[in-house]
């Protein structure tokens, strides 16, 4: 009875430690993912409007003033992403207008932050890239 006892416990602590080791892996990818960020560089394109527009949530209700930036930015060596994030703010002054460079950190699913560049600053492969679009 105590051998059958042990047994079972043995079988409960290996159990446990295998839900754990699959936790960690997927708690380690999925923070990987959202915020494990890479740099890519972008120009706002000319004729940009940033004029403030209402920021909506996913159930289409206005939160929010601010401008929604979707463009295509680059790495170091020239390759390509699809980046879209947020600007809030009620004044167009609070947003990067048309000619800006910028620098967007960006993981797997998530624009992390961004900042405003000078052109000398971006990587030659992005740059390529950029004047080339």
């Amino acid at each position: 009875m105590k051998n059958k006892k042990k047994t079972v416990l043995w079988i409960v602590l290996v159990v446990v430690a295998l839900i754990a080791v699959a936790v960690t892996i997927w708690a380690k990818g999925y923070y990987q993912d959202h915020y494990v960020g890479s740099d890519y560089y972008t120009v706002v394109p000319a004729g940009f409007d940033v004029t403030p527009q209402p920021l909506y949530d996913r159930d289409g209700n206005a939160r929010d003033t601010g401008k929604i930036y979707d463009l295509t930015g680059y790495n170091a060596q020239g390759e390509a992403k699809e980046l879209e994030w947020s600007v809030r703010g009620d004044s167009s002054s609070d947003y990067p207008g048309p000619g800006t460079y910028l620098k967007v950190v960006s993981s797997k699913y998530l624009v992390n932050g961004w900042s405003v560049i000078d052109k000398a600053d971006i990587p030659a492969g992005a740059l390529a890239q950029i004047n080339a679009h």
